[in-house]
């Protein structure tokens, strides 16, 4: 019943009919089919379709959230039932950022799948600002961010220290810990990626102004430079490969860490193999 909902959803985060049928296992014509049919059954145009690909209509803008809400409550449905026959089924859509889905996720999800193997788990990687807005509008159940949200539940998990990364023959490669005074002056590289909030609070606070040469988001780029040494940053320590070539990792005298969090609208309206998620990753991190 709640099919065409599924397909109009996909559709518009695909971005196509090609990779929407890919998704759902679909022919492009049963994307179409189920797309006229939803349009037809609701009486309005939900899709712009041109040369440049597919958008919104001011209709389909206003219908999305309740579709998605339509669809939310069929999976919780088709959960409840299943959990009433003992099965452990469900799908999660989980958006996590990088680094996180690098050094943290492989091991969670193969803890997770173990224990719930029916329930699959979908992932959405991207910026901070953006995994906020995909929680908020219902594009995913939950995901993963440096900071708490005023407008979401959230659960800290652990925090990352913040560290100075420079060329294994810098001036200060034989230093113990990093003095924020050291940076007054010196070739900078600032980081793009969400913690240059805290990066700037700290050199402002100590009234330390470095040369800043770049501002960096990806982290790839970042380190490179800081190689090749056109200048040394500060970085998330989980941002860091486990071997730098070329490069030394100093402490800074003065700690600086990061808080992750996990975040979701709310826990009581979750479905349960979000919850059963939620579960999993906190007693993880415990």
């Amino acid at each position: 019943m709640t099919f065409p909902y599924k397909v109009f959803q996909t559709v518009v985060e695909c971005g196509s009919f090609t990779k929407a049928g890919e998704k759902l296992g679909l022919t492009q014509s049963g994307v179409s089919h189920n797309m006229a049919k939803l349009e037809s059954e609701l009486g309005i145009v939900l899709l712009h379709r041109n040369r440049n690909g597919l958008s919104l209509t001011d209709a389909g803008e206003r219908l999305m959230p309740h579709i998605r809400q339509i669809i939310h409550h069929a999976s919780l449905l088709e959960q409840e039932a299943a959990l009433i026959q003992g099965v452990e089924v469900g799908s999660i859509k989980i958006g996590t950022f990088s680094s996180f889905s690098s050094k943290m996720l492989p091991q969670l999800i193969h803890r997770f799948t173990k224990s719930y193997p029916n329930i699959q788990l979908e992932l959405y990687e991207g910026g901070y600002e953006e995994i906020e807005e995909w929680i908020a509008s219902g594009t995913v159940d939950l995901g993963f961010l440096t900071q708490p949200s005023r407008d979401l539940e959230t659960v800290p998990l652990f925090q990352d220290e913040l560290v100075v990364l420079m060329q294994e023959s810098h001036r200060f490669h034989t230093k113990k810990v990093m003095e924020v005074a050291s940076f007054q002056d010196e070739p900078f590289i600032m980081p793009k990626a969400g913690c240059d909030q805290l990066i700037k609070k700290l050199l402002k606070e100590s009234g330390v102004k470095p040369h800043v040469l770049f501002e960096i988001g990806d982290n790839n780029t970042l380190i490179s430079m800081v190689q090749e040494g056109l200048g040394l940053t500060i970085i998330p320590k989980l941002i860091l490969p486990p071997q730098v070539p070329h490069a030394n990792v100093i402490p800074l005298e003065t700690r600086v860490y990061r808080e992750i969090n996990m975040a979701f609208k709310s826990f009581n309206a979750a479905s349960p193999s979000t919850k059963r998620w939620i579960g999993a990753v906190k007693d993880h991190f415990k």
